[in-house]
């Protein structure tokens, strides 16, 4: 069996206070996008993982989640399992986390084990706070540290244009977090409106889209900064965070101007991706085009 693992952007990513056991509270929209890795389930004597793309096999989350899926089921069953990576590593695009999940879903199928919804939102929270949004996909706002979960209407065919740059930065995350001033927390409004729109089917035209991270993400990847600037002269138009970065995103009307914006930014150290925004995260859809100047 085959499966797709859809990327996501966050539309929204707020911040809004440091909790008393150390993590944060998040308010975020995210939403899945039709960019995606590709998962491949065999039925097999033992458990084999095979991924394309990344290194580190036995840490990688398709590997935890396939042994999580086992001994919370008491599964003796075996799978072989092919990963192809095509979502850029530590982005802001949750490839990781769509994997696992995906993953989860897929051996539930396979081995029969019949968890339900619920259940296995449950094994994906012992992953990673976003897992649990893969294992629907679509929309949602996320609050929390990122395990709560409220649907939100999809999107239908939102055009994007992915600038990634190829920067990476040990312990993202944590280094973030660490770097975020008193005037990078908000209330979690500009999520809420942003949802609202969404669920009056109003698009996202106008709406306020922010992301905590913007300001510190600037400062802790060298060459971000001056990139987004460069990016947004040259289109004429907003770019995005994505999650902790240092993926960014720009919305366009239709494919044929997503293209144009992704040959207007080409240029060398830099991915361009063409996707569009997916209902859920199990839709078959169409892969994405990518391109690299």
């Amino acid at each position: 069996m085959l499966y797709r693992c859809y990327a996501k952007i966050n539309l929204t990513l707020e911040v809004l206070g440091r909790r008393a056991d150390g993590f944060h509270d998040l308010a975020s929209l995210v939403h899945t996008i039709n960019l995606a890795d590709d998962l491949r389930l065999e039925p097999a004597e033992e458990i084999l993982t095979r991924v394309e793309g990344i290194e580190a096999l036995e840490n990688n989350l398709v590997t935890r989640a396939t042994y999580l899926l086992a001994s919370s089921t008491n599964t003796r069953s075996g799978v072989e399992l092919t990963l192809v990576k095509r979502i850029p590593t530590a982005a802001g695009l949750g490839g990781g986390s769509s994997d696992a999940a995906t993953t989860l879903v897929g051996l539930n199928g396979l081995w029969q084990t019949r968890l339900g919804y619920h259940a296995l939102s449950t094994l994906a929270a012992q992953l990673g706070s976003d897992v649990p949004f893969f294992v629907r996909g679509g929309a949602a706002v996320m609050r929390g540290r990122g395990e709560l979960l409220e649907p939100v209407q999809p999107l239908v065919g939102q055009w994007l244009l992915l600038a990634v740059p190829r920067e990476t930065l040990p312990n993202k995350t944590g280094t973030l977090y660490g770097a975020l001033a008193p005037n990078d927390f908000s209330s979690g409004d500009a999520t809420q409106a942003v949802a609202a729109r969404l669920e009056n089917g109003e698009g996202l035209g106008g709406a306020l889209l922010v992301n905590a991270f913007a300001r510190p993400a600037r400062a802790a990847f060298s060459g971000l900064g001056p990139l987004w600037t460069q990016l947004e002269e040259r289109c004429g138009q907003q770019f995005h965070l994505s999650g902790a970065g240092p993926a960014l995103f720009a919305l366009a009307a239709s494919r044929a101007e997503a293209e144009d914006l992704a040959q207007r930014v080409a240029m060398p150290g830099l991915q361009t991706i063409v996707t569009r925004t997916v209902r859920l995260a199990r839709a078959s859809i169409r892969r994405s085009r990518i391109g690299y100047a």
